[in-house]
């Protein structure tokens, strides 16, 4: 049972963060520039509103279900209290990750309660546009901690 919850937690996981990284990045590469070549059509806001819910329901498995990845291999508040943990690559990773999924967390309520409106409001993306980038490079950076974390490191 404990190995069947396991891996429907690493699938969920899974398919939440590809949701996430693949729709940010879709964004990035595909409605930008979409963007960019009809201008008046808003495009970046009507896929944005379209996709906020999916990307919120991505991030919140993404919330749920790692902690409980992490209880189900045996790193609960005890182990997480040790600063012998966080000296471990393992441990150091980790938090690099939870670091990064703060900033993540962060810029895109900045993004989408803030700069977004404004953008619609002044028609200047700039600053949005600067921060959807970010949020993209550190969506792949986290991805790739989390690859490191499956090697154990």
């Amino acid at each position: 049972m404990r190995e069947a919850a396991f891996l429907a937690l690493i699938a969920l996981h899974l398919l939440a963060a590809t949701t996430w990284v693949g729709g940010v990045l879709f964004f990035v590469f595909a409605v930008v520039p979409a963007a960019r070549a009809a201008p008046s059509a808003g495009i970046p806001e009507a896929v944005g509103r379209a996709f906020r819910p999916v990307a919120y329901v991505a991030l919140g498995t993404l919330i749920v279900t790692g902690p409980l990845l992490l209880l189900l291999q045996g790193i609960g508040p005890r182990t997480l209290a040790q600063a012998r943990f966080w000296m471990s690559a393992f441990g150091a990773t980790l938090a690099i990750k939870v670091a990064l999924v703060a900033l993540v967390l962060a810029l895109t309520v900045w993004h989408d309660a803030v700069l977004g409106p404004r953008a619609e409001r002044t028609h200047k993306p700039g600053a949005t546009r600067l921060v959807g980038r970010a949020i993209g490079l550190l969506s792949v950076a986290i991805l790739l901690a989390g690859l490191l974390l499956t090697q154990g490191l």
